[in-house]
């Protein structure tokens, strides 16, 4: 972990009891800080923590982690991955468990794995590789295992890096266009993929340029009115990396060192865009804080039970039980796990890693079972 990750962990445990949070009202009370069953961790009041699944081995890193019908696939990295391609002979692993953390099956895909894509409709488990360049795209048969992979129609990409997360809304895919050369620019951030008629590449579209309008959201800068707040400003995002689907259907790229949400509404032609700066507590007193993934609480299933997985670098998935309330939104970023105020961009802390052996590093990906 980096040392500024972990003061940030460190002063977001000692702070757990002052922290507010949530969209309006947090699904739990954070005001006192209740010790977790793993070591080296602290949770909000509400919440507990557990471990899911450890990591196959010890070099493997759990990253991007998807649900599909009862069962979870978790992507692992490996410890010193090339991201660019350039090695050749890399892989990694996609595992898929059921909802106890039984392993079930294990599939190797090519590259270094990055975006998950489950899809009930084709029965089929998308695998994106190779964030930084030369991006490839693993098609898993779920009912046969018969896997397939695919080269980018035109490589070097328009953005000059590679493709990271993938959602799919309204029948289309779409992909966050990662480590772009020129960031900040007209290069895209989030393309629209679709497999190319030649059945050997994939084919983009640009749907959000590195530059593009958008209006501001953040109401409050610095403690102060924001200037910008409902007024439109020119995005410069240098980072764009996972993506989700918010309770309102939009599409959200996370451009991560920028610590902003970018939120596209109706992707296509016709698209509105929003942009939301994250802050730790509060915009007065919190820096901008860069997250990785973030995820909506959704419905609740037949049981009525709805419980949290997130994935950290320290090989472990851990599980997150509270009363989750349907339409909050959590993120995971510099050793924790917040609770995100939509209308705010303040990030509440509700597991957070204490000492210098702190058992979260750098919590990645996040998913919500509704049982």
């Amino acid at each position: 972990m980096k040392m500024k990750s972990l003061l940030v962990a460190m002063s977001a445990a000692a702070l757990l009891t002052a922290c507010g949070g949530g969209d309006d009202t947090p699904a739990t009370s954070a005001t006192a800080a209740t010790p977790a069953q793993i070591p080296n961790t602290a949770t909000a009041a509400g919440y507990s923590l557990s471990v899911f699944a450890k990591a196959p081995s010890s070099t493997a890193k759990p990253d991007s982690i998807v649900q599909y019908n009862n069962t979870v696939f978790i992507g692992y990295q490996m410890a010193g991955d090339v991201k660019d391609g350039s090695v050749p002979s890399l892989t990694n692993t996609v595992v898929q468990y059921d909802l106890s953390g039984n392993v079930l099956k294990s599939y190797t895909v090519p590259g270094h794995i990055d975006g998950l894509l489950a899809r009930t409709d084709t029965n089929t488990l998308w695998a994106m590789s190779n964030e930084d360049a030369n991006p490839k795209l693993t098609i898993i048969n779920l009912a046969t295992g018969a896997q397939k992979t695919y080269q980018a129609t035109v490589n070097p990409t328009a953005h000059g890096g590679g493709f990271d997360d993938m959602q799919l809304l309204n029948g289309v895919v779409y992909a966050s266009a990662s480590n772009p050369t020129t960031p900040g620019t007209a290069a895209p951030t989030v393309v629209s993929l679709s497999l190319n008629a030649t059945g050997t590449t994939f084919d983009v579209t640009p749907v959000l340029a590195g530059n593009a309008q958008a209006t501001d959201i953040t109401p409050s800068v610095g403690g102060a009115t924001n200037p910008n707040f409902n007024k439109p400003v020119t995005l410069a995002l240098t980072d764009p990396d996972s993506e989700t689907i918010d309770a309102s259907g939009n599409l959200v790229l996370d451009s991560q060192a920028d610590g902003k949400l970018v939120f596209i509404s109706n992707p296509g032609p016709s698209q509105t865009v929003s942009v939301l700066t994250l802050t730790l507590f509060n915009d007065k007193d919190g820096p901008v804080t860069p997250v990785d993934d973030t995820r909506w609480v959704p419905a609740a299933g037949p049981t009525g039970k709805t419980f949290m997985l997130f994935t950290d670098a320290s090989n472990t998935t851990y599980r997150v039980d509270a009363s989750f309330k349907q339409g909050d939104a959590y993120s995971a970023g510099q050793g924790q796990v917040m609770q995100l105020d939509t209308k705010t961009g303040h990030l509440t802390p509700v597991v957070t890693s204490v000492g210098s052996a702190s058992a979260l590093q750098d919590p990645h990906g996040i998913l919500f079972v509704a049982q």
